[in-house]
């Protein structure tokens, strides 16, 4: 043992104990291994070669694993390989007795985070280890930073400018440390996935993986072995073992979007899952345990599908622990403005070109139903800016032709540009103020302009608060 590692005392660990994996075809080194790293406060599970590793992998989820370079058979680099096919994030350390520093750029472009040299200290692994795990986690959330920032909806979607969405801010910051299954009800388009990913971001499980699934996008034959994994042979070309989403999420919050669209059969899954928290992969003999926060979204009325037979009722108890519901866009029309500029915003700094709307565009915007909600508002705006050229200024002749529909009984026949323009000015600027009940602040707030500026256009307008504050 003493030619393969030495004894030290380790440093105070820097981050929670971990679920390890050890595998070395060397019994005193996996006693070694196995003895000091649960020493040290982790959870170790040591196996003899690289077959049971991933075997082992495949079977339970493991922050980190430790292999030996040289095996029989199945080597290090070969487990690396089929480990990482499984879970394309996993951690993995290789150890060696024979190490180059070909064999590192080797292990290191196939995917291992670090590579020991044998003999080592323990509290030289440990060190590692923790800085490969604190490396890993880092990544993760700033992969979710940014896409919470820079979502498909131009990471304004969550904007909380109009009450509606104070509301629903007001909410999720309730819910923040909370470890509740969670439905999201709303409209396409309106940021339920944006939604998902705050309440994740929101929790504990922050560092752990975010995991999504359409389940409208999955064919029923293929939901629950995408959910639950399956083993070789489980049915008609499933050669390999695969890992499902439940078990890539582990200790993170797996998204379940357009719940509805999922088989009867997969419902039931899903509903035995919430209640025993583990789950039998296709082909599977032994039942695998994992820790998920579930939320699941939906665009339909579930209570009528439950009504109808189209969905389980004890699953929608399960999922509706705490319900929150997006609003859509027309019942959040301050936001728009705010919206569209951040969407001009995002455009720019792709092409370096900045646009603006003129006041009468932007009235129009916010007058529209938008049935698609924040997605179809986000098209349109890149549409509009496309379609200007090197133009900057993007006003009513760049309005796709459903917008300006909306609006025919605003332009009046013959009006011409400065006419069109008041017209949609004062009903903008009067509904402005009557949502928010006549203040000149929070209405010039929403709008995006100076309190001054709000007060000349509505002595322009002929406008009055105080009829906005008592109708």
């Amino acid at each position: 043992m003493t030619d393969h590692a030495t004894v030290t005392t380790a440093a105070p660990s820097t981050t929670k104990a971990l679920r390890l994996l050890v595998a070395d075809d060397e019994e005193s080194m996996r006693h070694f291994l196995h003895r000091g790293l649960r020493r040290l406060g982790h959870s170790v599970t040591a196996v003899g070669d690289g077959d049971a590793a991933v075997d082992a992998w495949q079977l339970q989820p493991f922050d980190a694993a430790v292999l030996d370079l040289k095996m029989p058979g199945t080597d290090g680099l070969q487990a690396l390989c089929r480990i990482r096919a499984v879970d394309p994030e996993a951690i993995v350390l290789l150890m060696t007795a024979h190490g180059t520093v070909a064999t590192a750029v080797e292990a290191m472009q196939v995917g291992a985070l670090d590579f020991v040299l044998k003999p080592f200290a323990l509290d030289e692994l440990h060190l590692r280890l923790e800085r490969a795990v604190q490396s890993r986690r880092t990544a993760r959330e700033n992969r979710q930073l940014r896409a919470l920032l820079e979502p498909a909806d131009a990471g304004v979607g969550l904007c909380a400018q109009s009450r509606s969405m104070r509301e629903l801010r007001r909410q999720l910051d309730l819910l923040r440390g909370s470890d509740s299954t969670v439905l999201l009800t709303g409209e396409s388009g309106t940021g339920k996935g944006l939604v998902a990913r705050a309440l994740h971001l929101g929790s504990e499980r922050r560092e752990q993986p975010f995991v999504a699934m359409n389940c409208a996008a999955v064919p029923d034959t293929l939901v629950e072995s995408e959910l639950f994994g399956h083993e070789p042979g489980a049915f008609t070309g499933a050669r390999a073992r695969k890992a499902g989403l439940l078990l890539r999420a582990h200790r993170g919050t797996l998204f379940l979007d357009e719940i509805a669209d999922m088989s009867l059969s997969a419902q039931a899954k899903i509903e035995r899952f919430l209640q025993e928290r583990e789950f039998l992969p296709l082909g599977a003999m032994e039942p695998v345990r994992v820790d998920v926060r579930i939320v699941a979204a939906t665009n339909r009325d579930l209570p009528a599908l439950v009504e109808a037979g189209a969905f389980r009722p004890e699953l929608l108890w399960r999922l509706d622990v705490v319900g929150l519901r997006v609003p859509p866009l027309r019942e959040r029309r301050e936001d728009v403005p705010l919206l569209a500029a951040a969407n001009l915003q995002r455009l720019a700094s792709r092409s370096g070109v900045a646009k603006h709307l003129t006041p009468d565009a932007l009235a129009a915007l916010s007058t529209y139903d938008w049935p698609g909600n924040v997605r179809e508002l986000e098209n349109t705006i890149e549409r509009m800016a496309v379609l200007a050229g090197a133009r900057q200024e993007l006003g009513l002749g760049d309005l796709p032709r459903e917008v300006l529909g909306c609006a025919t009984d605003v332009v009046a026949d013959g009006d011409d540009y400065e006419a069109a323009r008041a017209r949609f000015d004062r009903i903008y600027f009067d509904t402005l103020l009557r949502r928010h009940g006549g203040s000149i602040t929070t209405a010039a707030r929403a709008a995006g302009i100076s309190r001054g500026h709000l007060h000349r256009r509505l002595r322009d307008l002929g406008l009055d608060a105080d009829r906005a504050r008592h109708p």
